[in-house]
């Protein structure tokens, strides 16, 4: 079971958010009226085609764009900025400084907050060993097959013990065995250490199968078309499991015939 629905205030809240970009030919709204909670320990996933606003919505919660219009709140305030209360893990398998190793990377992410040297090292093995890196600390980012590098973005992250993870695809230029093994590995981290998780998909048994709440987007300009709670369903073989699909690839095809890009499931090994 992926977990009850969490409880408490919400961590995170967006209120009417509206975002765009300004491009030669005049201003492009990208999402618009986005509104939803997430509270502690959850896991929310953001499911919709290429070019939906996912990703969008997810760097304005990391403090990396503004919206035009509407509120995100976070811990009860407006976001300034990026912050290390939420880290962000990009799909890009390239992300890591190729010239520190496996250990220097951790640990100079901690440096960057603010920890002495000998807790930055402390912290960056204890979250590299978790993620099964602990042999391959003294390693560089060339010597790391694909899922080794995510593996150590997650600890990058984990490490600085963040209030909310963010996930932008980050399985998804692996292969298919691999990117298995990190979502039921990601699960697994998920229950141990209680942290929120907002992760952006496009395959819709990703998100059944990780999350505790799925929000569908659709439309051009995107807005939430739906919020279906998938907390209990974690067997694909399961008939709540192919209902939940089905509802979801409903809305989808709702949003294409509506204007949006139809979706396109890749191939998972989900549940294999």
């Amino acid at each position: 079971m992926n977990g009850a629905r969490a409880g408490g205030e919400p961590l995170l809240e967006l209120s009417r958010v509206g975002i765009g970009y300004r491009q030669p030919g005049g201003y492009v709204p990208a999402v618009e009226e986005a509104t939803f909670e997430v509270r502690p320990g959850e896991k929310a996933m953001l499911l919709g085609p290429s070019g939906c606003g996912k990703s969008t919505l997810l760097k304005a919660v990391a403090g990396f764009l503004r919206p035009h219009s509407g509120r995100i709140s976070f811990a009860g305030r407006d976001i300034p900025g990026p912050g290390p209360d939420r880290a962000v893990v990009f799909q890009e398998l390239d992300q890591l400084l190729a010239w520190r190793t496996v250990l220097g990377n951790v640990a100079y992410a901690l440096r960057a907050t603010g920890a002495g040297r000998a807790e930055s090292r402390r912290r960056a093995e204890e979250h590299l060993s978790r993620m099964g890196l602990g042999h391959a600390l003294d390693r560089y980012p060339h010597q790391l097959s694909g899922g080794m590098k995510q593996r150590v973005a997650i600890a990058r992250a984990l490490a600085l013990e963040p209030r909310m993870l963010l996930m932008d695809e980050p399985f998804g230029a692996l292969d298919a065995q691999t990117r298995t093994r990190l979502q039921h590995e990601l699960l697994a981290l998920a229950r141990s250490t209680g942290v929120t998780v907002l992760f952006v998909t496009h395959s819709i048994d990703e998100a059944v199968l990780l999350g505790d709440r799925v929000l569908v987007l659709h439309g051009r300009p995107s807005r939430i078309a739906g919020d279906l709670d998938v907390a209990a369903l974690d067997r694909p073989d399961e008939e709540e499991f192919a209902a939940a699909r089905h509802r979801l690839r409903g809305l989808l095809a709702d949003g294409a015939a509506g204007g949006g890009e139809e979706e396109k499931e890749v191939p998972h090994a989900v549940g294999d």
